[in-house]
């Protein structure tokens, strides 16, 4: 890919994440109060509107608020431009690598917003689960996060050489 193609289609799945998660938060802010929970699926999915002071599944929530506004705005914001610049300069990307950085990209951007606009903080919504085993609160944008990570890990495991006749070779 070229480029220019590298950013239109990271330009184009980035903003395709930023409006539905913008969207689905407004959509719940909208028809949920404080403090309500939405049961759906018997359950299994539950949506209750919270806001976020750290990061995914609140991981560092009791930071300092000058710690916390340090690593969450400015690190992520560092991340990110550093993710953008591997996207623009690394021409051996192929589109799933692009379109991966790009739902990694949309996730953290709507996040960055938010916590731009909500004093730090990340308006989260979902959370699934069977019984007792469930997942910690989180939003759309979370899902474009962990999407292309997982889609960038499991890219970058290569397939082992096989010997001759079909067996796999042994590394040690």
């Amino acid at each position: 890919m070229t480029t220019k193609q590298r950013f239109t289609t990271a330009l184009f799945c980035a903003l395709a994440w930023i409006i539905i998660d913008q969207l689905t938060k407004a959509f719940f802010k909208q028809i949920l109060s404080p403090g309500e929970i939405v049961s759906l699926f018997a359950g299994s999915l539950l949506v209750l509107p919270t806001y976020n002071d750290g990061a995914f599944l609140s991981v560092g929530a009791e930071m300092s608020d000058a710690t916390r506004h340090a690593i969450l705005i400015y690190g992520v914001l560092a991340i990110l431009v550093g993710l953008l610049g591997w996207l623009l300069r690394s021409s051996k990307l192929g589109r799933v690598d692009v379109i991966a950085i790009a739902c990694i990209l949309g996730g953290g951007l709507s996040n960055l917003v938010d916590r731009c606009v909500y004093d730090g903080r990340v308006f989260d919504f979902l959370n699934m689960g069977i019984g007792r085993l469930r997942t910690g609160v989180f939003n759309v944008a979370d899902v474009g996060i962990m999407l292309g990570v997982a889609v960038l890990i499991l890219g970058s495991v290569k397939s082992k050489p096989t010997l001759p006749g079909g067996h796999d070779s042994l590394t040690i």
